[in-house]
């Protein structure tokens, strides 16, 4: 596999860390990186639009933006991105994304498919932190609230200390007690909760493999199988649809050419088909891609053990680690609404692996077995940690 030049590899280590493009644009700059112009320049003697010789460290966001959507890096082309206004105006316009065309597998991928998702995840919930707070939300993304399912917001200020900082949900923020509850908990205890437990996964999975495996693998057989069948049903009932639609439009324009639907009818009922159809098309793309990735997840927990291999020793939680393990993290409201000692369940959805169905409460120090686990499956947790 070829190497990544030096700022891509720096562009995405700060990715993965929560930095934003303007926040890697000022290190890279900080840090006497060459922008791209000038590396190409200098490896190739060329010079490349807008090349600036004088300022060779000088980066800015927008380019750092480019580098992290670049799919390249990922072993695809993307082709018919520009084009012309006319054949007399030679003036190159940008084409809009629908219009471009994706070469998937071209040619060698320079980095994971899974470090480039968890990037574009991290790009996505990334939130501005406040202007007296360089430092990012060290959860952004990833903390949601288990009842109206909404992200948390981080709620910290100048005057607050840094264990005083908490997390709340954002529905209750914006609309108040009648659309939500707080589920408000301490970014410290937080912290502390997640920490313990991936240091209890990681270490299983790493001694007992094959009781990890074996148990990972006979809970999720069950469960991404319902979820697969259940999606595959709509995705069927979908495709029925659509050829029901395109059927009832042929039907329709025979009726009307022999008379037996009027003019005003068919343009009514046909735009009506024709909607449908349309949502249809743009349903049926995000259905399969959704069932595909959910096949994808099945039985990855080989992937989760060679992780768990490389970090032996997890003294704290940063960016980067949080996001290769976990998923997302889902804050249940305390047993007695705003009382400080009362039990509140925090669930953790791991990458591969998916939910060991153990939420933690603050204040334990054993996983808190959830209601809803069988005995079957109470049994094997029981053996997986023997």
């Amino acid at each position: 596999m070829r190497k990544l030049p030096p700022s891509c590899v720096g562009s995405l280590i700060c990715a993965l860390r929560g930095k934003g493009p303007n926040q890697i644009a000022r290190i890279l700059t900080r840090e006497q990186v060459l922008n791209p112009t000038n590396q190409y320049y200098q490896a190739t003697g060329a010079a490349c639009t807008n090349l600036d010789t004088t300022r060779p460290y000088t980066w800015f966001g927008r380019t750092v933006a480019k580098i992290l959507e670049n799919k390249v890096y990922i072993g695809h082309t993307l082709n018919m991105k520009k084009t012309t206004l006319s054949y007399k105006n030679k003036k190159q316009i940008q084409k809009p994304e629908s219009e471009q065309i994706l070469v998937e597998n071209t040619h060698e991928p320079l980095i994971s498919m899974e470090i480039w998702e968890i990037v574009q995840d991290v790009r996505e919930h990334k939130r501005r932190p406040p202007k007296h707070m360089e430092e990012p939300n060290l959860f952004s993304g990833l903390v949601y609230c288990a009842d109206c399912g909404k992200y948390m917001v981080l709620c910290r200020t100048e005057k607050m200390r840094e264990d005083q900082y908490y997390f709340r949900c954002s529905t209750y923020s914006k609309r108040g007690k009648n659309a939500c509850s707080p589920h408000q908990i301490r970014e410290a205890d937080l912290k502390a909760i997640v920490l313990d437990d991936l240091r209890r996964v990681t270490h299983f999975a790493r001694m007992k493999e094959r009781q990890f495996a074996q148990y990972i693998n006979q809970r999720n057989t069950a469960e991404l199988r319902r979820e697969i069948n259940r999606l595959q049903k709509e995705l069927d009932s979908m495709h029925r649809r659509y050829d029901e639609l395109s059927a009832l439009f042929k039907r329709l324009y025979e009726d009307n050419v022999l008379g037996r639907v009027s003019d005003e009818q068919f343009r009514m009922l046909s735009a009506d088909y024709n909607a449908e159809q349309k949502n249809l098309s743009v349903a049926i793309p995000a259905k399969e891609e959704q069932l595909e990735k959910l096949k994808a997840s099945a039985a990855n927990v080989d992937a989760f053990i060679e992780k768990a291999k490389q970090y032996t020793a997890i003294d704290e939680l940063t960016p980067q680690l949080l996001r290769l393990f976990i998923q997302r993290i889902e804050i249940g409201e305390r047993s007695k609404k705003h009382s400080r000692s009362a039990g509140q369940s925090v669930r953790i959805v791991y990458r591969d692996i998916g939910a060991l169905d153990t939420p933690m409460r603050e204040g334990d120090h054993a996983p808190h077995m959830a209601k809803q686990i069988t005995e079957t499956e109470k049994e094997a947790i029981i053996r997986l940690l023997a």
